[in-house]
């Protein structure tokens, strides 16, 4: 007995210690962006080096921006997920449903209240994660490297006065009619900068509100770059009137987190096209950081020859102009850049609209020719059916074409009787 005891002791004692280790995973090194979803999922490296994050979900119907509620900011319509991982997968990077892998999460570093398309008619509204292919720039908003069409069954479609509810799941439109509802609404991704920040207006305030009938209440939008705060924040006595969100600064992106973090290295092929993907490329903040250092380093090195010799000076001063001539002239032809690729951009995007817009034309017109030929054939079903009941009517309530069945009969009755009469006679 005592030795089942010390056993039962020693069971609950270490898995109390693997649940504080996985509580407590986040803490213990740096880069708390990648850090802290270990505990949830899988870190996997598809093509180009690029990690992406699985979640550990074990319903099949599970999709991101599923569980959680919609809340009105100053910075917009804010997702206030439900989920232990939501302060950094629903407010930073983009969701991919790849045929091998299912969901994945790819990492970027801009931060918005949430990443989503919108659509929306005169009774619904909908939502779904907005594809790894759509950039955000303050010039032209929204806009994709890579024509990509979210499919409908990764909508979530609600009615209006559902909208703002607490676990608004609840509410989802059905998958078998999700089809219905997307093709008869409309695109809505509005995003824009506001105090420095990206601002999710997707379907309007204002429309919601007189749809939906509900007064909806904005919120202030609290930020903290501690993610030990959120808890001690969201405990305060403003909790009914605030929303917690955090942002995540240089060295909680440092990707140097993913050294001490099991990365899974798959040789099965994505369905994600990468090399069209421009999310967190060239933006390793640690780099930038040490490069930034080094600059600092030489401007403090150089300043101090100067001081020490004065001929050298000159010919700094001089090396920094001709640095600042060619710095002018690379920023004048990434300007142009810039302008060339917005309009090659814009062009892509009109383009894309008229694709889908074709696309859904001739999905219309095909199930009304459809509809048509169905409606033919019933109406002829119909007709000949009428024609039968008519002629058997007649058949049933005229005495003299009666009569005249009768006498048909009578006399094929007569003949078949000769016909034996002489089969008879003759044997």
């Amino acid at each position: 007995m005592k030795k089942l005891l010390i056993i039962a002791v020693l069971i609950v004692f270490g898995l109390s210690v693997n649940a504080d280790a996985n509580t407590n995973y986040s803490n213990r090194f740096g880069g708390y962006f990648y850090t802290s979803l270990a505990p949830y999922g899988t870190w996997i490296e598809i093509g180009y080096s690029t990690p992406v994050w699985r979640p550990t979900i074990i319903r099949k119907t599970w999709s991101p921006y599923y569980q959680g509620e919609w809340i009105y900011t100053d910075y917009g319509w804010y997702w206030n997920s439900y989920e232990p991982f939501g302060e950094i997968v629903y407010h930073y990077g983009r969701w991919y449903n790849d045929d091998y892998y299912g969901w994945i999460w790819i990492p970027d570093y801009e931060w918005a209240p949430a990443w989503v398309d919108w659509r929306y008619d005169d009774d619904y509204i909908g939502w779904a994660p907005l594809s790894p292919y759509a950039l955000f720039s303050i010039n032209i908003g929204i806009h994709y490297s890579y024509d990509y069409h979210v499919p409908y069954r990764y909508w979530n479609f609600v009615k209006y006065n559902h909208f703002c509810n607490n676990n608004v799941y609840k509410y989802y439109v059905e998958p078998k009619f999700k089809y219905r509802i997307y093709e008869r609404t409309k695109v809505r991704t509005n995003y824009s900068y506001y105090d420095g920040r990206v601002r999710n207006e997707g379907v309007g305030f204002d429309r919601i509100r007189e749809r939906s009938g509900r007064t909806i209440e904005k919120r202030n939008l609290v930020a903290v770059t501690n993610p030990s705060e959120l808890s001690r924040v969201r405990d305060s006595k403003n909790r009914n009137r605030e929303i917690v969100t955090y942002i995540a600064n240089r060295e909680d992106m440092s990707r140097d987190a993913l050294k001490n973090i099991k990365v899974v290295r798959e040789k099965r092929r994505t369905t994600l096209d990468v090399s069209k993907v421009e999310l967190g490329r060239d933006r390793n903040l640690d780099r930038t950081n040490d490069r930034n250092n080094d600059r600092s380093t030489i401007t403090r090195n150089r300043n101090d020859n100067t001081v020490r010799d004065r001929n050298q000076a000159d010919q700094n001063v001089q090396r920094d102009l001709n640095r600042n001539k060619v710095n002018e002239e690379r920023k004048v032809q990434e300007r142009q850049d810039i302008q060339k690729r917005n309009s090659e951009i814009e062009k892509r995007n009109n383009d894309r609209i008229k694709r889908n817009e074709e696309i859904k034309r001739n999905e219309v017109n095909k199930r009304n020719e459809q509809i048509e030929l169905q409606r033919k054939t019933n109406e002829k079903i119909r007709t000949r059916n009428d024609m039968n009941i008519q002629r058997r009517d007649e058949r049933k309530f005229n005495p003299e074409l009666r009569r005249n069945n009768n006498v048909r009969t009578e006399s094929k009755n007569d003949s078949k009787k000769e016909d034996r009469d002489k089969i008879t006679r003759t044997r």
